[in-house]
């Protein structure tokens, strides 16, 4: 069956939905039976198998790839999976109807592959921040609802409407259609490979210490990654009753306020 196909036999349950877009977002970003977590058994059963995975596979195959591969070339390896990830934005953005994301993921498109040759983030230094979109904000914005807490092995935390979001984006990747014509079965392996590492290691910069001493790491996750999610639904912008109680996720800068310096106290 072609994908094109699978993805229309896909949205029609979907548009459904659309008919309910006058539902308040809130409703439907992260819902009650999220944070109950009726999995949460099998859910912590996952995230045992996937904190030993790392610790004693992924962990110390990534602490040497940050010891072989400075950081500048680590930095381009990020922002070339980065702009490989903006037709998926765009393609999102415009789903979802924000029309200004839109634009700003088709900008990097072009500012990031002619200016900056693939590797270098040109169109953030001008301003044009990357705007992530995907498949399950897309529903969100659609009226479904988030669903059940669900760890997913070896991908992390997420929610049934999520999980569905993360395997259509990944099933209808322009990039990824691509790649599958140009480049070989071993090729594919070793770029997925590369991207695995990148992805641990900006983790490890972006706040690994958060599970440090966690007394219970398995809840600490899920209520972290719920509360960074609401954020990413909410493209930052959380309704007026909350914005002033709940400050964003310290580990997503693109989400979080810039903050004042405080002045140096005399010594």
């Amino acid at each position: 069956m072609p994908r094109f196909t699978l993805f229309l036999l896909l949205c029609l349950p979907l548009l459904g939905a659309c008919a309910h877009s006058g539902e308040k977002l809130d409703k439907v970003a992260i819902t009650d039976v999220a944070h109950r977590d009726p999995w949460e058994k099998t859910n912590r059963h996952v995230f045992e198998l996937s904190m030993k995975l790392d610790r004693y596979a992924l962990k110390p195959v990534t602490n040497v790839y940050r010891t072989v591969v400075p950081d500048a070339p680590r930095h381009g390896i990020s922002n070339a999976y980065n702009l490989l990830q903006e037709p998926t934005n765009l393609g999102n953005a415009v789903a979802q109807g924000k029309v200004k994301s839109a634009f700003r993921a088709f900008d990097r498109i072009l500012i990031n592959s002619f200016l900056g040759l693939g590797v270098a983030d040109h169109a953030s230094d001008m301003g044009l921040v990357s705007q992530s979109h995907d498949f399950g904000q897309t529903m969100a914005v659609w009226g479904v609802p988030s669903g059940p807490f669900v760890m997913l092995p070896f991908l992390g935390p997420n929610t049934a409407r999520d999980s569905v979001g993360f395997f259509v984006d990944f099933l209808f990747d322009p990039v990824d259609l691509v790649q599958n014509r140009l480049m070989s079965q071993q090729e594919r392996l070793a770029t997925l490979g590369v991207r695995v590492l990148d992805i641990r290691s900006s983790l490890r910069d972006q706040g690994e210490q958060l599970l440090a001493g966690a007394a219970d790491p398995y809840a600490t996750t899920r209520s972290a990654w719920l509360q960074l999610r609401r954020y990413q639904i909410f493209d930052g912008n959380l309704p007026d009753d909350e914005e002033d109680d709940i400050p964003p996720p310290p580990d997503d800068p693109q989400l979080a306020p810039e903050t004042p310096e405080s002045p140096e106290q005399p010594q």
